[in-house]
């Protein structure tokens, strides 16, 4: 067992709060930082290696799936609680129309998080979503009570769980009125995280 104080210190070790119950600025800002400069580092070193199988999935992106697969796969992960991310196609993406292609992940990314929202409001009383949502529950939570909706546009923004926090947002009730104006954050995020991958890969070759 571990005791209540050393609990504490771990939950708060891993939080986005300080021990006085605010939003720790410094912590989202150094994760953001890290998690932008560890997911462009990964891809360049994966496509330095495995250039040639990169460009033949980028062909096979565009050419078969296009855009009705970049949204739905887009609505998928932004919308579940699933271990991935929307950023790992930007990679085989380059060859779409940057505007249209930020567009249609953007706006599939704000539905997603609009359908997150109604997962927790109407399916939050069930063990199930309490327990997916059980590891960030708390913080979730908290987050919420504090910001209200711009706590979607701060998990929008930054490596909050924005899934998370939208299913979170609709178990507790959050007022659905601005929910879909809060989802719109995912605009400015995506918009940086294409730009520093292909500033990236350009820089590398």
């Amino acid at each position: 067992m571990i005791a209540k104080g050393n609990r504490k210190k771990l939950v708060f070790k891993k939080s986005y709060f300080t021990e006085e119950g605010e939003l720790d600025w410094s912590v989202i800002v150094r994760r953001t930082v890290v998690f932008l400069s560890i997911f462009v580092a990964l891809f360049l070193t994966v496509f330095a290696f495995l250039r040639p199988q990169m460009e033949s999935i980028a062909r096979t992106v565009t050419v078969d799936l296009g855009y009705p697969g970049l949204f739905l796969f887009t609505l998928f992960v932004d919308m579940f609680i699933v271990p991935f991310s929307v950023d790992v196609v930007f990679p085989f993406a380059f060859e779409f129309d940057p505007v249209i292609f930020l567009a249609v992940i953007s706006f599939a990314s704000a539905i997603a998080g609009i359908g997150g929202y109604w997962i927790g409001r109407l399916l939050g009383h069930l063990s199930i979503v309490r327990t997916i949502t059980g590891g960030f529950s708390e913080d979730g939570e908290r987050l919420i009570k504090k910001y209200g909706t711009w706590a979607i546009v701060i998990a929008g923004l930054t490596p909050i769980p924005f899934s998370t926090v939208c299913w979170i947002s609709g178990m507790v009730h959050v007022d659905f009125s601005k929910v879909p104006l809060a989802c719109l954050s995912r605009i400015p995020r995506m918009i940086l995280y294409y730009y520093a991958l292909k500033g990236g890969l350009r820089l590398l070759f």
